[in-house]
């Protein structure tokens, strides 16, 4: 009996020695960290130079969880808050997910204390939008401009140039965009796509409006500007000024072999493009020709941002924004950026402060016209998907009740992106259902509001 307890004894003081040495190789953490934009741990990108300097500058360590997936990212979070095992800092896809589920927690009182002024130097368009109600729910991460690229070179061979000289504006987009048009024989065109100008043209014409019509409150669907816009797309779509809009047959000729119109643009065939500054590094890979930048007519440049937020369990919350700030708007941390990335980069410098920009735009100057659209950004409009509670609903996915007669079939309750794309296309008139589409709208947007009510004031 002696022999055997001893045995216990034994095998029990034996495991505790395992369990104990293992504690001690276990690595503690400061701060778990969540995103979809850090590579392999073999690439080592810039993200994860940035914090890896983080960790070097304060003396802590972060911990990346990598086991989120890139298709399916929200689903990933959702898993990690069920093991209570929500990360500190996280990469929102959009402020509505944060506060839909609350995992975003109010960083009001972090703001309020970071008396460096910093906070204040983010452009008004995209620290705006992370406010809703009394809070504050996300840092502002990054920040995109949208709009589009000229191929100066082809604008030159066809003495269309002077588009880039002072404003751009409808009527000089669209000179150059039918002109181009005329050269389809030849194997050219002038517009990629057409399906975006209605969401920023209103703003154009209408200070009071932002992208799709959103004024900060309501949509204005049912405004003449909103309809314009409309009819301005379905035009250049009849007439087959863009790419997007050729069919097939079209393309049988001088486009055969294309496959889409990046590939067209690769090939110096394209005049103007829709894009992101995200795509300069890109572009500049692919294109062998003189880019420029020209924003949107009317100079309103659409603005479309990542966020991130501090988890409502996260225990260190002072360390977590002094990180978040590192990433995306302190000062020391645009420099470590601008130090450390390439040639060419797919970031923006998320500051007002003039000294930053001219650091920034004085390495990163590949593209003309992207520090001028920069320096305006104070009069942009900043894209809704990410910020407007209820936009996918009102935009695409609410179900309208109607029933169309849509080229000769009916179609009963189809969902207003549907109903949109019909009409833009020219198979149905939208003046005859843009007070539907605004009262859809604006439903939407109030009865997602309704639902938060209860948990933000």
């Amino acid at each position: 009996m002696k022999k055997k307890l001893s045995l216990l004894i034994a095998a029990a003081l034996a495991s505790l020695t395992v369990m104990t040495g293992l504690s001690a190789c276990a690595e503690s953490y400061d701060l778990v960290y969540a995103t979809w934009n850090l590579g392999t741990e073999s690439a080592n990108n810039i993200e994860r130079q940035m914090i890896a300097a983080f960790e070097e500058k304060y003396d802590v360590k972060i911990r990346i969880e990598e086991n989120v997936s890139l298709s399916a990212y929200d689903d990933s979070i959702r898993a990690l808050a069920v093991r209570d095992s929500l990360p500190d800092v996280f990469m929102m896809s959009n402020i509505n997910f944060g506060l839909s589920e609350r995992y975003a927690s109010d960083i009001s009182d972090l703001v309020a204390a970071d008396t460096s002024g910093d906070w204040n130097n983010i452009p008004a368009p995209i620290e705006e939008a992370v406010h809703f109600k009394s809070g504050i729910y996300a840092v502002p991460f990054a920040m995109h401009m949208m709009g589009y690229f000229v191929n100066v070179d082809l604008l030159e061979d066809n003495n269309l140039d002077s588009f880039l000289d002072g404003e751009i504006t409808w009527d000089s987009f669209y000179n150059v965009v039918r002109t181009m048009a005329s050269l389809k024989s030849e194997g050219y065109i002038g517009l990629s796509h057409e399906s975006t100008i209605f969401e920023w043209y209103p703003s154009s014409v209408n200070e009071n409006y932002g992208w799709y019509t959103w004024d900060g409150e309501e949509y204005h669907l049912d405004s003449e500007e909103f309809i314009r816009g409309i009819e301005l797309t379905q035009d250049l779509r009849t007439n087959k000024y863009t790419y997007d809009s050729l069919t097939e047959e079209d393309r049988a000729g001088a486009f055969d072999g294309i496959d889409g119109y990046t590939m067209l643009w690769n090939q110096g065939r394209l005049a103007i493009r829709w894009g992101y500054s995200y795509e300069v590094p890109d572009m500049m890979q692919n294109a062998n020709f003189d880019i420029q930048f020209v924003g949107v007519p009317g100079g309103r440049t659409p603005i479309v941002g990542d966020y991130l937020a501090i988890s409502t369990t996260c225990q260190n919350r002072d360390l977590a924004y002094q990180f978040a700030k590192w990433m995306s708007f302190d000062p020391a941390g645009i420099r470590e950026r601008i130090a450390r990335d390439k040639d060419v980069t797919n970031t923006l410098p998320l500051t007002t402060d003039q000294t930053l920009i001219d650091e920034y735009f004085n390495k990163f100057d590949a593209v003309d016209g992207l520090k001028e659209a920069y320096d305006t950004l104070e009069n942009g409009i900043i894209e809704c998907v990410k910020v407007v509670p209820g936009y996918t609903r009102s935009r695409w996915t609410a179900l309208t009740g109607l029933t169309l007669n849509v080229d000769g079939e009916q179609v009963n309750n189809s969902n207003v992106g549907q109903l949109i794309d019909w009409c833009w296309t020219g198979k149905l008139t939208y003046r005859d259902y843009s007070d539907d589409v605004d009262a859809l709208a604006d439903k939407w947007y109030g009865d997602t509001i309704a639902t938060y009510e209860q948990f933000y004031t």
